[in-house]
């Protein structure tokens, strides 16, 4: 061990501790990478859908500008609508993608591929009851 990696003595026993505490950091911060990069992808999927519908309605002015009849102006509400109907499906699906993808196996504290030994409630099962002999009853 070099002079570098050793421990100064004066930390004592604290000084093995914080250095393990930082190398579990590092391995927990690899462990939500899965979920930090769905979550950028969500980001990216929603801005650009944003920018889409912005980008089309910022067009709408012009497009709607050169129509010359109401059945041009019929048809480029009907353009406008399908348009915005296709990039809202499909941002659905990306983004379903996305947020499944940040799921991660084991988080829940599931273990993938191996069933759990049960997965109900066991009560124990009731002592036979000794026979106690029945007492009559008389009415008053």
């Amino acid at each position: 061990m070099s002079a570098g990696e050793r421990i100064d003595p004066k930390s004592g026993p604290f000084g093995n501790l914080s250095e393990a505490y930082t190398r579990n950091l590092d391995v927990a911060a690899r462990g939500f990478d899965p979920v930090l990069r769905g979550v950028g992808r969500w980001n990216l999927e929603v801005m650009g859908l944003a920018t889409r519908r912005a980008r089309a309605w910022a067009d709408m002015p012009a497009r709607l500008g050169q129509c010359r009849t109401p059945q041009d102006l019929v048809r480029e509400q009907l353009q406008f609508w399908q348009a915005a109907s296709h990039d809202y499906v499909e941002a659905a699906q990306r983004l379903s993608v996305a947020f499944g993808a940040m799921a991660v196996p084991g988080l829940n504290g599931a273990h993938p591929g191996k069933e759990p030994d049960r997965d109900y409630i066991t009560f124990p099962e009731p002592k036979p009851a000794e026979e106690q002999p029945a007492r009559s009853r008389r009415a008053a």
